[in-house]
C-alpha cells in the first residue's frame, strides 16, 4: 500500500493534467459563489429596507446545501459524472446570464433576486460531491493527499478572495459587473469540464434509482466503522469549534470596535490561515504521526479561540485567527483524507455527501447553541468555554483515532460469483434470502465467529437488509449464516461492491471450515401467491 501519511509534495497533483483542469474549474466555481453572496446581499439592501429580505439572501444561498446534500451525492455515483456536471454547470451559467439581463435591464426585484440566488445555490450544491470526487478519482493514491490539500486551498482561498474581489468590483463598476464576472468564471468552469475526458463506467446490472441509492448510502454509513468514526470526530470538533465562527462578528463589533470592515479582515485572516494550513499540513505529516498532528491542530485552534476572546488588539487577534485557520484545516483535511482513502468508488460521492451534511449540521447546531450561551454568559466567557472544551475533543480523538485506509479497502474486486444466475428466470425485483452452512471445530469457534461477524458487517454495508448467524442445536459443529436482500438485482450489486479486503475476509473465514467441500450456499427467491402480490411461498435455488 502506498504510504499516504507521507507526502510527495503539496503541488504534485497539479502535474496531472486532468486534475489540474478540474482544480482550476473548482477555483472558478468557489470564487463565483462567494462573489455572488456579497453582491446579492449588497443589491438586496438597495432593493428593500426589510432586514428579513436581506437575511433571506444567506438562506437562499445555504438552504440548497441541506436539501440536496444526499441526493447530489447519489446522483454523482449513479450517472456519468462529466455529463451530469455539464448539465449542472450549464444551468448555473444560464442563471448567471439571467442575473446579468435583469440587473442591466433594471427589472431586478427582491423576490426575483432571491429566486435566482436560490437557483445558483442549487447548482452549487448539486455539483459539489461530483466535482470533488472527480478530482480525487483522476489522481493516484500517492497523489491523494496533495489533491485533498489543493481542494482545501481552492475553497479557502476563494473564501478569502471572493468577498474582497466582489467588494472591489461593486465599488468600481457596480453590482452588474459582479454578475458578469460570475458568468465568465462559470464559463471557465464549463470549459474545464469540456476538456476532461471522464472514464466510462460500465456495469452488467441496471442502475439504482435515486431512492435506492439514498438507502444504500445510509446503509453503508450505518455499517462502516470508518465513516462512523470520522462522523463522530467531525461532530465533536466542529460542534465545539463553531463557537469562534458564530461569535466572530461580536468580536469585531463589541471587543475590537472595528465594525464591518474589521469583521471582513478577521474572516480573511482565518481564510489565509486555512490556505497556509493546506500547504503546511502535508509537510507536517512527513515528520509527525497523523493523529499527533491533528491533536496539535486541535490544541492550536482551542488556544487561538481563548486568546481571541480577551485580546482587544486587532493585529494580535488577526494573528491568532490565522493560526486558528491552520488548526481548522489540519483537522478537517486530515479527517477527509482518512475517509476518502478507505471508501470504495461506488459509494465515495455518497459518503462525502453524508459527511458534509453532518459537518454543516454540526456547524449550524453548534453555532445556535453557542449563540444562546453567549446571550446569557457573554461572548468572552463563551469562547473561553469553547476553547477549554477542546480538551474533551482531544479525548474523543484519542479514543477514536483516525487512520489511513488500506488500498484493499477502497478497491472493488472483480467478483463474478453467481454470474450464471443472470440467465436464470429470476425476477430482478424479487427479494432474496441467502443461507451458508459452515462446519467448525470447537477450538476454532471463537475466532470463526469473530471473523464471521466481520464478513457479516461487510454484507450489511454492501446491501443486506438483515444478517444473522445461527448455531445448530443438534450439531455443535454446524453454523448457519443467513442474510436478506431487497431484490435479486440488489444481491448482484452486493457481490459487485465487495472490495478486495471483503474477499480476503471471506477467504479467511472459509479456511476454518472443516469439510473438504466449500460451505454450502443456498439462495431463496420470494415467490408471490398467484392471486396476491404478497409472498406466500419460497422458491429455492441451490448451488
Amino acid at each position: 500500500m502506498a504510504n499516504l501519511e507521507r507526502s510527495d509534495g503539496v503541488w504534485v497533483a497539479l502535474t496531472n493534467p486532468a486534475f489540474r483542469s478540474l482544480w482550476l474549474g473548482s477555483v472558478a466555481l468557489n470564487i463565483t459563489i462567494w462573489m455572488h453572496s456579497v453582491a446579492a446581499a449588497w443589491l438586496m439592501v438597495s432593493l428593500t429596507t426589510s432586514p428579513l429580505m436581506v437575511a433571506l439572501i444567506q438562506t437562499a444561498s445555504a438552504l440548497p446545501s441541506f436539501i440536496f446534500a444526499l441526493p447530489s451525492g447519489v446522483m454523482a455515483d449513479l450517472v456519468d459524472r462529466r455529463r451530469y456536471l455539464l448539465v449542472i454547470v450549464g444551468f448555473m451559467v444560464v442563471t448567471a446570464a439571467v442575473l446579468c439581463v435583469f440587473s442591466f435591464a433594471g427589472g431586478m426585484g427582491a423576490w426575483m433576486l432571491l429566486l435566482l440566488t436560490f437557483c445558483l445555490g442549487v447548482g452549487f450544491a448539486l455539483q459539489g460531491p461530483a466535482w470533488y470526487t472527480a478530482q480525487t478519482d483522476v489522481v493516484s493514491r500517492q497523489q491523494l493527499p496533495s489533491a485533498l490539500a489543493l481542494s482545501a486551498v481552492s475553497y479557502s482561498s476563494a473564501r478569502a478572495v471572493g468577498p474582497a474581489l466582489s467588494g472591489v468590483v461593486v465599488s468600481s463598476a457596480g453590482v452588474g459587473a459582479v454578475f458578469v464576472t460570475s458568468a465568465a468564471l462559470l464559463l471557465a468552469a464549463l470549459y474545464s469540464l469540456l476538456r476532461w475526458d471522464s472514464p466510462k463506467r460500465s456495469s452488467h446490472l441496471p442502475p439504482e434509482n435515486l431512492v435506492s441509492g439514498m438507502r444504500s448510502a445510509l446503509r453503508y454509513t450505518r455499517h462502516s466503522e470508518v465513516v462512523k468514526v470520522q462522523i463522530l470526530r467531525t461532530v465533536s470538533f466542529v460542534g465545539v469549534a463553531s463557537a469562534l465562527w458564530a461569535l466572530l462578528p461580536l468580536i469585531a463589533g463589541e471587543q475590537l470596535k472595528s465594525g464591518a470592515g474589521g469583521y471582513g479582515i478577521l474572516l480573511a485572516s482565518i481564510g489565509a490561515g486555512s490556505v497556509a494550513g493546506a500547504l503546511l499540513i502535508p509537510k507536517l505529516k512527513d515528520v509527525m504521526e497523523m493523529n499527533r498532528m491533528m491533536a496539535l491542530s486541535t490544541f492550536v485552534y482551542g488556544s487561538a479561540t481563548i486568546v481571541a476572546a480577551y485580546v482587544p488588539n486587532l493585529v494580535v487577534v488577526c494573528i491568532v485567527l490565522f493560526l486558528s485557520g491552520i488548526g481548522w484545516i489540519g483537522v478537517g483535511n486530515t479527517n477527509m483524507l482518512a475517509l476518502q482513502s478507505a471508501v470504495p468508488g461506488w459509494v465515495r460521492a455518497r459518503t462525502l455527501s453524508v459527511y458534509m451534511l453532518v459537518f454543516q449540521g454540526a456547524m449550524a447546531a453548534g453555532s445556535a447553541l453557542w449563540g444562546a450561551v453567549a446571550a446569557k454568559a457573554g461572548t468572552s466567557h463563551t469562547l473561553l468555554a469553547s476553547g477549554l472544551l477542546m480538551a474533551g475533543v482531544l479525548l474523543v480523538m484519542n479514543k477514536f483515532p483516525a487512520r489511513i485506509g488500506e488500498e484493499a479497502e477502497a478497491t472493488e474486486s472483480a467478483d463474478v460469483l453467481h454470474a450464471e444466475f443472470v440467465a436464470e428466470s429470476v425476477p430482478s425485483d424479487a427479494p432474496v434470502a441467502v443461507q451458508i452452512v459452515y462446519k467448525v471445530s470447537a477450538e476454532n469457534r471463537t475466532e470463526f465467529l469473530r471473523q464471521l461477524y466481520v464478513v457479516g458487517n461487510a454484507r450489511r454495508r454492501n446491501g443486506a437488509s438483515f444478517w444473522r448467524v445461527y448455531r445448530d442445536t443438534e450439531d455443535q459443529q454446524s453454523y448457519v449464516e443467513r442474510f436478506l436482500i431487497d431484490s435479486w438485482n440488489q444481491y448482484l450489486r452486493q457481490r459487485s461492491r465487495a472490495t478486495i479486503a471483503d474477499q480476503e475476509a471471506e477467504r479467511r473465514l472459509h479456511t476454518m471450515h472443516l469439510a473438504a467441500e466449500p460451505p454450502v450456499i443456498s439462495h431463496y427467491v420470494a415467490e408471490p401467491c398467484p392471486q396476491t402480490p404478497k409472498p406466500c411461498d419460497v422458491q429455492k435455488i441451490r448451488v
